[in-house]
């Protein structure tokens, strides 16, 4: 063979091989994107990323409105997030004194805070090691520098100070401050299978979001901005709903805040727009119907939300403090949580699962679930109410402290709700009959 044709065959052999291995980066690329496809993860987009080339995602995992998540510029100061995770509304997530892992199924609900050097559902046990399980993090709660392993709770505005382990199958109780080791055992509770049930069911819903939220913005990118759709297209909320807004229909992608799904507000649009704070999140796209009454204020990163088959009803007048939320659940009450006329839930205060009546204060930093409240019920600052009993208060403040004593309280072995009734309140409606109290939720439901 002649240098000519050799260098011909060699140029043709070349140029096949050349073209196999574009064809087989092509095939690997489609493989990929298939698998991207199936397999996505949601971030809201006005979710804050803050060095973003520090904050690692699995997949399908759901990163709700107005979710901050700080990292550094170095592998020390990271973010990284298992696949099912999800960090939902009003979450922040801040490495800024160490990095921050969540494992695979990390739950991390409404308004909680995570700072550096915590892991969360990194280490421990599962009772089904075949398929590995959640751990969980509250409303508004704070997990500062500590582990909370697998199959661990640390449940709504609870605390978990630096150097602190929560083990497996153990869950905080509401409102404690856990500063040491020392105290796990005496302000933690063995998880029960309602409570593993209930995670599993988070982790259900929030990878559903991942799934459909992601195919509502590749529709439009638009659909997952202000005032909008919620994705439907799930077991649980099938259809897509439009908010409504003083009786109208409303879609404005460029209003500030998020209001998704079916949503019904008294309000007109110009009077939300006065009322409302920024990063605001009324989100029914788990649970709906929502039928709030008109507003007097809404604090910054309010939340509204609700448990899947469960609704939200508020009347007019209400006020609602910076991170409070209204938290729909099963009720005696067609499973609708619902506030009379004038309510005001004070800043960072929770009211979940329950009822108040006409004239109700709830103060700041409160937990309120599964209680009937009469009208002109006060509720007083950092009280932990649950089942119209009071379970104690919030041991802790915004800066990690221990808290100021909380007010009197009428003490926990009576049947008597934990109240302050004005001179000038009326009289109150008959009480509801009450849930039993569980020890967490008596049956699977989801929560975003």
């Amino acid at each position: 063979m002649d240098k000519r044709e050799w260098f011909r065959q060699w140029t043709v052999a070349g140029t096949l091989a050349l073209v196999g291995v574009l064809l087989a980066g092509i095939l690997a690329m489609s493989v990929d994107a298939a698998t991207a496809a199936t397999e996505p993860t949601f971030l809201d987009p006005t979710v804050t990323l803050v060095n973003r080339a520090s904050v690692q995602f699995g997949s399908l995992d759901y990163v709700g409105p107005f979710a901050v998540l700080r990292a550094g510029t170095d592998a020390a100061h990271s973010i990284t997030i298992g696949n099912e995770s999800n960090v939902q509304d009003s979450v922040v997530v801040d490495a800024t004194n160490g990095a921050i892992a969540l494992g695979e199924m990390a739950i991390l609900a409404h308004g909680s805070t995570v700072k550096g050097n915590s892991k969360i559902g990194m280490t421990g046990t599962c009772p089904d090691t075949a398929h590995g399980c959640p751990s969980f993090v509250g409303f508004n709660s704070e997990v500062d520098g500590a582990i909370v392993e697998k199959d661990a709770m640390v449940t709504h505005l609870a605390r978990v100070a630096p150097g602190v382990t929560i083990p497996s199958g153990r869950k905080v109780l509401p409102g404690k401050n856990i500063a040491s080791n020392a105290e796990v055992m005496a302000k933690t509770a063995p998880l029960v299978q309602g409570d593993r049930e209930f995670m599993n069911g988070v982790i259900e819903v929030n990878v559903a979001f991942a799934r459909e939220y992601t195919k509502l913005a590749a529709e439009d990118a638009t659909n997952v901005r202000g005032i909008n759709y919620d994705p439907g297209n799930t077991a649980f909320n099938p259809t897509r709903d439009l908010p409504r807004l003083a009786g109208k229909e409303t879609r404005d992608p460029q209003f500030p805040n998020r209001i998704i799904g079916g949503v019904d507000l008294r309000d007109d649009q110009a009077t939300l727009s006065r009322v409302m704070g920024v990063q605001v999140s009324l989100r029914a796209d788990e649970g709906e119907k929502f039928a709030v009454g008109s507003v007097q204020s809404l604090g910054n990163n309010t939340t509204f939300h609700a448990l899947e088959h469960t609704n939200i009803q508020l009347g007019n007048g209400g006020t609602y403090g910076t991170h409070s939320l209204v938290h729909g659940g099963p009720t005696p009450y067609k499973d609708t949580t619902i506030s009379g006329d004038n309510f005001k839930l004070g800043d960072g205060a929770v009211f979940f699962r329950s009822r108040a009546g006409n004239n109700c204060v709830i103060g700041e930093r409160s937990f309120v679930q599964e209680s009937d409240l009469p009208d002109g019920t006060i509720v007083p600052p950092r009280t932990v109410l649950i089942g119209g009993r009071n379970a104690g208060s919030v041991e802790w403040d915004l800066a990690g402290a221990p808290a100021l004593p909380a007010p009197a309280l009428v003490p926990a072995a009576t049947a008597v709700p934990t109240i302050v009734m004005p001179t000038s309140a009326p009289a109150p409606s008959a009480p509801m009959p009450l849930l039993p109290a569980p020890d967490f939720l008596p049956r699977r439901l989801g929560a975003g």
